[in-house]
């Protein structure tokens, strides 16, 4: 009897102390328990490296010639509105030069009538004849012609031999360095460069005082940039910074120029 009741004694002693401690959390190991998986990039082989970068140069190098191209269109965009203001001001100039010259040749025939009354009738004829005669040697018809195939019609395969023949029948013509600078804007956009590279070359040579100079020798620079010329490239947009220093187009040359260095 007493046995039992020491077992008894012990029994509630030890749960009466469980009730002030907690009992100890299982700890679980996930490593014991979970595999761990490590996966590792495939490795790429040098070959597959550089056929990604030559993909990478590639597509590099034909973005910058749609750039390019779409800069070419611009430009002929941006000339279409100067050609405008250009032809209206050669047309207000000529209309100017006219009226000038008939006030002149009305003052000589006044004093031609007031030195010589008794023949007035034959000098008045010989002044007359000598001023009005109309002569077209600026070919202005066949150059708006070739114009209008690229402003109105957009139809640049067309304008370009219309401008070729233009300049090949009036060269001395007041519009020829004009109608060199839109063929090689129409011969850039095709990217035949050499021929673009001739009409502007004839610009900046044969025509020293067009107001299309400045522009062609940018071109010239920007052509030599894109055939790996740097040196010829430099020189043409160092040109354009000299002569025209207080002009647009001498901005866009030392922009050209920081991409150099």
């Amino acid at each position: 009897m007493n046995r039992i009741n020491t077992k008894a004694a012990i029994m509630m002693a030890v749960l009466y102390s469980g009730f002030g401690h907690a009992a100890p959390a299982t700890v679980l190991d996930v490593n014991d328990s979970t595999e761990q998986v490590v996966t590792s990039k495939p490795k790429r082989s040098v070959e597959q490296r550089l056929t990604r970068i030559e993909n990478i140069l590639k597509a590099r190098t034909r973005a910058q010639l749609e750039t390019q191209q779409r800069l070419d269109q611009l430009s002929i965009e941006l000339m279409n509105l100067q050609g405008a203001i250009e032809e209206s001001n050669l047309e207000q100039t000529k209309i100017t030069k006219r009226q000038r010259d008939i006030l002149n040749d009305i003052e000589r025939i006044r004093t031609t009538l007031v030195a010589k009354p008794v023949v007035p009738v034959v000098a008045d004829q010989n002044i007359l004849s000598a001023t009005n005669q109309p002569v077209n040697l600026t070919g202005k018809d066949s150059y708006n012609y070739a114009i209008k195939l690229i402003k109105n019609e957009r139809k640049y395969d067309e304008a370009i031999p219309a401008l070729q023949s233009f300049i090949s029948t009036y060269p001395e013509s007041e519009l020829a360095a004009n109608a060199h600078y839109w063929l090689g804007l129409l011969l850039r956009k095709d990217n035949k460069n050499d021929e673009a590279k001739a009409e502007f070359e004839k610009i900046v040579t044969k025509y020293p005082k067009s107001n299309k100079r400045a522009d062609s020798l940018q071109k010239l620079g920007q052509l030599a940039k894109l055939a790996g010329s740097t040196s010829e490239a430099k020189r043409y947009f160092n040109l354009v910074i000299k002569d025209y220093p207080n002009d647009a187009v001498a901005k866009l040359a030392k922009q050209e120029l920081a991409t150099l260095k």
